[in-house]
């Protein structure tokens, strides 16, 4: 049987004065942290990436990883604004592996108070998956919140993922075992609450709409091994939080990474790709135009 159990973490916001337009101007403020880890052959090593104050963790994922390396795991912290992944290294020597988390935080207008940013994370453990198979699932967090991220842990480079569709609530997975022995592995989605509710210093209240939007678009390669990168844009000054994926699970070419990059950017990463490989890729996207009305 599967077990879903959510985790509803909040953030207080410190007042900050800003110009006393204050109403009319953004709020929304994004920030990246990046990370790298060198990893010795043998034990497992782990990197922990955590928001700056006051902000929330949307997303987090590995942007490279060296020859050898095999993510054991990544998943969000216990905390609103941290993510933790954990790594291997096989062969001699030592390798390294990137990764990034996607923050937002609200920098609020003079005259309103009593702010929190929700997240929430929904989990799927056990997830039993039989040599050479494969399986579906589907984790949402709720009509009220919006989805930004997602995660795996277990399995090894013996689960693939050549699905990570992002629903306006969820996340849609198809998984992959291409090893030898059963696997057990564990989803979880990161969303964020969709609205945010101040209190007026005279009386009433504001409320401000986190804008995220969802783009798919396809992409092809036209060349075999040296041509295992592609790359997208959220476009305007959108916000990319997530990278997600879709391709044919019985595809020979398989995904190394599935990342937001730059400010508004995405990259995907491959191996075993021959000309003529083509993916659906897709891109959480988050607008930072949103005022409190």
């Amino acid at each position: 049987m599967l077990f879903k159990t959510a985790v509803r973490l909040s953030l207080a916001l410190v007042v900050l004065a800003v110009p006393a337009e204050a109403l009319g101007a953004s709020t929304v403020r994004t920030s990246s942290v990046t990370g790298k880890l060198v990893i010795a052959s043998g034990s497992p090593s782990t990197i922990r990436l955590q928001c700056p104050p006051s902000a929330v963790a949307l997303n987090g994922a590995v942007t490279r990883r060296g020859a050898g390396v095999a993510i054991l795991g990544s998943r969000p912290g216990s905390d609103a604004g941290s993510w933790t992944f954990r790594a291997a290294a096989s062969g001699s020597g030592s390798r390294s592996v990137s990764a990034v988390l996607r923050c937002v935080r609200l920098q609020l207008p003079e005259g309103l108070s009593g702010v929190r940013l929700h997240v929430r994370t929904r989990n799927r453990p056990g997830m039993v998956i039989a040599p050479g198979g494969t399986a579906t699932a589907r984790l949402g967090c709720g009509r009220a919140w919006t989805a930004t991220g997602y995660a795996l842990t277990g399995g090894g480079d013996a689960v693939r993922l050549p699905q990570a569709l992002p629903e306006a609530h969820g996340w849609w997975f198809t998984l992959e075992n291409t090893g030898t022995t059963t696997a057990r592995v564990r989803l979880s989605t990161r969303c964020i609450r969709t609205s945010v509710t101040a209190r007026r210093a005279g009386g009433g209240t504001a409320e401000l709409r986190f804008g995220v939007t969802r783009r798919s678009f396809e992409r092809a390669f036209q060349a075999g091994p040296s041509g295992r990168a592609s790359t997208g844009s959220c476009g305007g000054s959108r916000f990319s939080v997530a990278a997600g994926i879709q391709l044919d699970p019985a595809d020979p070419f398989e995904p190394i990474t599935a990342s937001p990059s730059g400010q508004g950017g995405a990259r995907w990463t491959f191996r075993n790709v021959s000309a003529g490989d083509g993916f659906r890729a897709y891109m959480v996207c988050l607008g930072r135009g949103s005022t409190f009305n």
